[in-house]
């Protein structure tokens, strides 16, 4: 069932033994989000990066995971000065060891919930279903900004919080209480739903998702010095794990 987040501690170490047990998955097996959107993240960052002052386009991906971002990108004939942000180091070794002698591509172990600082002007911040885990959402927004030169762009990818929500339960009867709770409990809502193997979901693994809405994520950007200049959504929703993934893109002004 979902809660308010009233003690982001202990959120964040929840978050963080969730993700260790994640990790030999994440890093071995093909990945539901991925697989339905990835194709059209690469391809608005090929067109964004067309668009970028600097030659090549600098990009930080904010929470690259497996980074398969980066190895989507070599995959095309755009090249990037790449810079890949994790809060878990097992990410940050792996990727370092995987793409050793790729030119331009630097990793880095940052939690974006707290001030962070790279001496990086980036033309594009990638964050691609990272900003739903995080607690403190206008500190990330914060650290966009102050990375992303004027002009740039910071391309976001999440899922519609009715389908978190619906992912958070096993039964109809979950999916009512846990819309009854987001309605009626006091400030940001959040849980730990199982990760989506695509036909079926993980007994064991499991993964947070922080309720935002897409009006809080337009307001912490607007905070933050960002304007709205793009919203797109894919629908998924015939599958076993029902999604819709929103896209939204932000320009620093």
């Amino acid at each position: 069932m979902i809660n308010s987040l009233t003690d982001p501690d202990e959120f964040r170490r929840h978050r963080r033994l969730s993700w260790e047990s994640n990790v030999d998955y994440w890093l071995s097996q093909p990945l539901r989000h991925v697989e339905d959107v990835g194709a059209y993240i690469v391809s608005r960052i090929e067109d964004l990066s067309r668009q970028a002052i600097s030659t090549p386009p600098n990009v930080i991906d904010m929470g690259f995971g497996s980074g398969w971002l980066l190895r989507s990108l070599l995959a095309t004939s755009l090249r990037v000065s790449y810079l890949g942000l994790d809060s878990m180091e097992i990410f940050v070794e792996r990727a370092t060891k995987t793409f050793e002698g790729v030119e331009g591509a630097s990793f880095a172990v940052a939690d974006v919930e707290t001030e962070i600082t790279f001496p990086f002007a980036a033309d594009i911040v990638v964050n691609a279903f990272n900003f739903f885990e995080l607690s403190n959402l206008q500190q990330a927004m914060r650290n966009v900004s102050r990375h992303l030169r004027p002009g740039g762009t910071l391309f976001m990818s999440t899922i519609d919080k009715t389908y978190l929500i619906l992912a958070l339960g096993r039964t109809l009867e979950d999916f009512y209480d846990n819309l009854n709770r987001y309605q009626t409990l006091p400030g940001i809502k959040y849980g730990f739903q199982r990760i989506d193997l695509g036909a079926s979901v993980s007994e064991v693994l499991e993964y947070p998702s922080v309720l935002y809405s897409s009006q809080d994520f337009v307001d912490a950007a607007m905070g933050e010095g960002l304007r709205l200049v793009r919203y797109v959504e894919h629908a998924f929703t015939a599958k076993a794990v029902p999604k819709i993934y929103c896209h939204l893109e932000f320009q620093r002004l």
